[in-house]
């Protein structure tokens, strides 16, 4: 059970709705997360992909409910991202020079710079569900997040295509 029960009138998840107890930090938070999930030079499946193996180490059960990363990836790329995820996810403040040499290897420093954001991100907004002991998400919570991620993924596509 949640350490805090927050607004129950407030949408979407328990994160939500802790959260909506402060108003203007939810709806700053909630627009910066929309900005960096969906915008940028990464794709937001890149992105969403290292959120879950992220999200295995947060301490938070809502977010890794919200999908597994995969065993292995073919693409170098994803494999290199979800590393570096998982090596800040695991030590915040440092990386191991092998880990590193491989992001450096296969992303330009413009995409490090947002690749590191995004984690520090997801990890700080994910730190607040397991201080809070979120529950997993509920089976509609999930179809919930899996269809924003979705449409937040075409929404990039159709951009980028222009």
């Amino acid at each position: 059970m949640p350490r805090l029960e927050g607004r129950a009138n407030a949408p979407g998840s328990h994160w939500r709705k802790i959260m909506s107890m402060r108003p203007e930090i939810v709806k700053s938070w909630s627009a910066l997360d929309e900005e960096m999930r969906f915008t940028g030079v990464l794709h937001p499946a890149l992105k969403e992909e290292v959120r879950r193996m992220v999200a295995q180490h947060s301490g938070c059960a809502f977010c890794a409910s919200l999908g597994k990363p995969a065993a292995t990836y073919d693409d170098p790329r994803l494999a290199a991202a979800v590393a570096y995820g998982r090596a800040l996810a695991e030590h915040p403040t440092s990386v191991d020079d092998a880990v590193w040499d491989e992001v450096t290897a296969h992303f330009s420093e413009e995409e490090i710079v947002e690749l590191t954001a995004w984690i520090a991100f997801m990890f700080a907004s994910e730190m607040i569900g397991g201080i809070m002991k979120l529950d997993p998400a509920t089976p509609e919570l999930f179809t919930m997040y899996t269809k924003w991620i979705q449409t937040g993924i075409d929404r990039y596509s159709l951009s980028a295509a222009e």
